[in-house]
């Protein structure tokens, strides 16, 4: 039996590294026994060694090549006992450790520069007809940091009276609102009877949890309907002799929350105030969401919040989150005395993608979450694709043009049960209640990028196959397309600069055709960090989010290589 045995590692040829010593020791059978050792080299994991002449100690390095070179290396330990009758000699084989010498034709550099915070991913939580009720079970399989995707954010609905004939009084009693919703009294809902369970389910891990309103009353609205504007019944806005009633109404909800011991981190005012919906909805410009800010300030003041696992003050308040175009924020944000009150902007990112407000929004020392999208093939014939491999790369180029190339910093998707989504619904070829390639997918981000600042990185040299890198057209492109096949890599620091972590992925088309392979990378990290430890998950087609050990530090912990395939997401956390 070993009580070391010889680790993996790999060197870059040219380099100034020396290679350090494959080390194996075994225990000693008896007293009066001795030990001797022979190493072996194999071409492959499991084929037959070649001994290597005069390498009888515990330890061995293996020398130097000229070229490209990966073997694998053990120990045969040999314990005899002469002093025993019959069998004097037993012989054991050490594990396998692979030694690689890597010509890297990539090189990546990340800095300490920080661009925005990264304050996480989460889906939404849906209670419409049309969606599909979600377990708990469902929603721990999404969040739980360990056994799950990790996610940390989930977008609630704020449950309206929705039914077309009420029987008397109001429908503008939040209370009474959120009783029926609980009770599965509303019109058309889904079962909601675990509202505030999956609030703190959220809280529990460490989450943030944002609620989202789709309409007011109708009695406060202009169309008299919790319809929008394409209900043809008018235009659906709020009456401005009502701003004070609707924040009053939201600011109760929020009380209600935090009684039933969920309290939730944000709220905003509206679900794309810009968009004339057929379903419920409500417009409003951008001067009518800022004097309506102007008008009744912050209107959670007092009630308490939670986010990140702690307490916050006051819940905190969002704009309306803008469908497409963020651009209507830009009135409030120019507005000292309408920004004060507002402690977050939201965004959609189904039109205008690369449209951004997040310079102004920062400059604020605020943040932008991009809080919903949602891509499916529009086609019921196209629709088993959605869950596919292949069809991953459309969704991961949204979450990185949302992190890289937006400064934004939070991302949420849709429904999280869907065929097209994170967790099969049982649809179009799903199995119901299983990870999806795009939930994986989310999984790297979300486990690797979560509570951390984006951080900028340079990157030269070749793919695999020799070709030049270009920042812009096959590296890290600076336009979006959601059918790019470059190369992206994010790079992201913890907080207190312990840690800093990649994320990176090798988009193909939709047919598996297009990706780059990118051979080996080295990655250099900035001045004074020097990592001790590196963990890794890789997902490939027939084996997603499964832990990598094949990241090797170098250079005494200042660098890494990783290899990188096409088709492949590859995300890597390194610690002091």
């Amino acid at each position: 039996m070993f009580s070391v045995e010889p680790k993996s590692a790999a060197y870059l040829l040219g380099g100034s590294a020396t290679v350090q010593p494959l080390a194996a020791q075994a225990q000693v059978t008896s007293a009066t026994g001795s030990v001797t050792y022979q190493w072996f080299r194999s071409a492959t994991e499991g084929g037959t060694g070649t001994a290597i002449g005069g390498a009888t100690e515990a330890e061995y390095a293996p020398p130097m090549p000229a070229a490209r070179e990966a073997a694998y290396y053990y120990a045969v330990a040999t314990n005899t006992d002469t002093s025993k009758s019959g069998e004097q000699t037993k012989s054991t084989a050490s594990l396998r450790a692979e030694v690689r010498f890597v010509q890297a034709n990539a090189f990546i550099e990340v800095s300490s520069t920080k661009a925005q915070y990264v304050r996480g991913f989460g889906v939404m939580a849906n209670f419409w007809s049309n969606s599909h009720d979600v377990t708990l079970a469902e929603y721990d399989r999404m969040f739980n940091p360990n056994r799950g995707l990790g996610l940390n954010m989930v977008r609630m609905m704020v449950p309206v009276d929705n039914r077309e004939d009420p029987e008397g009084g109001t429908t503008t009693d939040m209370r009474k609102i959120m009783a029926m919703a609980l009770n599965n009294e509303l019109s058309g809902d889904k079962d909601r009877r675990n509202y505030y369970d999956i609030v703190k389910m959220v809280n529990g891990y460490g989450g943030y949890v944002l609620a989202s309103p789709w309409t007011p009353p109708r009695e406060w609205k202009k169309n008299g309907s919790i319809n929008g504007g394409a209900g043809g019944t008018g235009k659906a806005v709020l009456k401005p002799e009502n701003w004070q009633d609707y924040a009053d109404y939201l600011a109760l909800y929020c009380k209600i929350m935090n009684e039933n011991g969920a309290p939730i981190y944000a709220i905003s005012i509206q679900n794309e105030p810009n968009y004339e919906a057929k379903y419920d909805g409500c417009e409003w410009t951008a001067a009518e969401m800022r004097e309506f800010f102007k008008t009744v300030g912050r209107f959670t003041e007092g009630i308490p919040g939670w986010g990140g696992g702690a307490k916050t003050d006051w819940v905190k308040t969002m704009s309306g989150e803008s469908a497409n175009t963020p651009s209507i924020n830009n009135a409030a944000l120019d507005d000292p005395a309408a920004l004060e009150y507002i402690d977050l902007f939201g965004r959609h990112i189904y039109g205008n993608v690369a449209e951004t407000v997040a310079s102004k929004v920062h400059d604020a020392d605020k943040e932008i979450w991009m809080t919903e999208m949602n891509i499916n093939s529009n086609n019921e014939a196209e629709y088993p694709n959605d869950s596919t491999y292949n069809f991953l790369w459309k969704f991961a180029n949204t979450v990185d043009v949302v992190l890289r190339l937006n400064n934004e910093n939070a991302y949420i998707w849709w429904y999280g049960k869907r065929f097209y989504s994170f967790i099969g619904d049982g649809d179009y070829g799903t199995i119901k209640g299983s990870i999806l390639p795009r939930g994986h997918a989310m999984s790297h981000y979300a486990k690797y990028a979560t509570e951390t600042y984006r951080v900028t990185l340079t990157a030269n040299g070749a793919t695999g196959s020799g070709t030049a890198l270009t920042v812009g057209t096959n590296f890290n492109n600076t336009s979006y397309s959601q059918d790019s096949t470059a190369v992206k890599v994010t790079a992201f620091a913890s907080p207190d600069g312990n840690s800093y972590s990649l994320v990176l992925f090798t988009p193909t088309n939709i047919r598996g055709e297009g990706g780059i392979d990118m051979g080996d990378i080295k990655i250099s990290f900035p001045s004074g960090f020097t990592a001790s430890t590196a963990t890794a998950m890789r997902t490939k087609a027939g084996a997603m989010g499964r832990p990598d050990d094949t990241t090797v530090l170098i250079e005494g912990g200042a660098a890494a290589l990783v290899s990188l395939p096409a088709g492949q997401i590859l995300s890597v956390k390194f610690t002091r």
